[in-house]
């Protein structure tokens, strides 16, 4: 009987524990960023360290051409502070794309980042090469084992991208960064 107390309290707190992370969206669309180094994920995809991000819209309308950056910056919320938490980030797809030289067409990539609990991110992609500009909805999402933290869609379509914003405080920020190094964007090979 002691055995099966303890054993149900364990399946009462540890989901409990799960909930005490979050995500908070401070702002989405599109933005410039200066690339650091790329690195090529199992999946045939990169992934973009990246620095100097500058938000230059908030939108969900990202126009299909190459050079246009889109995603969201957030902050991981919980307890306690400072402590190290591995996230899965997703972006899905509006078809299954493959990159030259990938193993195979993918309508969604995942790779995993650690992040400190109370430190601000960005999760993006960005259109480097022809094969990426596919229309229709793209989704970028954060994960902690099986529960979503947070998701943006994006409609990827006709339009021009917005002129860009001079560079400031206001619309441009460094990270509190993800382990280690600085913020990743979705792939590109």
């Amino acid at each position: 009987m002691r055995v099966l107390a303890v054993a149900l309290l364990l399946c009462i707190a540890w989901p409990a524990a799960a909930q005490d992370i979050g995500i908070t969206i401070i702002e989405h669309g599109i933005y410039t960023a200066e690339t650091v180094r790329t690195e090529r994920l199992p999946s045939g995809f990169n992934t973009n360290v990246v620095q100097n991000i500058c938000h230059v819209a908030t939108t969900e309308a990202i126009p299909m051409r190459r050079g246009v950056q889109f995603g969201f910056r957030y902050r991981l919320d919980g307890v306690p502070a400072g402590a190290v938490v591995e996230l899965t980030r997703v972006t899905r797809f509006p078809v299954a794309l493959k990159p030259p030289g990938g193993p195979q067409a993918l309508s969604v990539t995942q790779h995993q980042v650690q992040m400190k609990i109370g430190a601000t991110s960005y999760i993006g992609y960005g259109f480097d090469h022809d094969w990426e500009l596919v229309r229709g909805p793209w989704t970028l999402e954060l994960w902690r084992a099986n529960q979503l933290l947070a998701r943006q869609r994006f409609e990827i379509g006709d339009g021009e991208p917005p002129a860009e914003r001079p560079r400031s405080s206001e619309n441009c920020f460094q990270l509190s960064v993800s382990l280690p190094g600085v913020a990743r964007t979705g792939g590109t090979p």
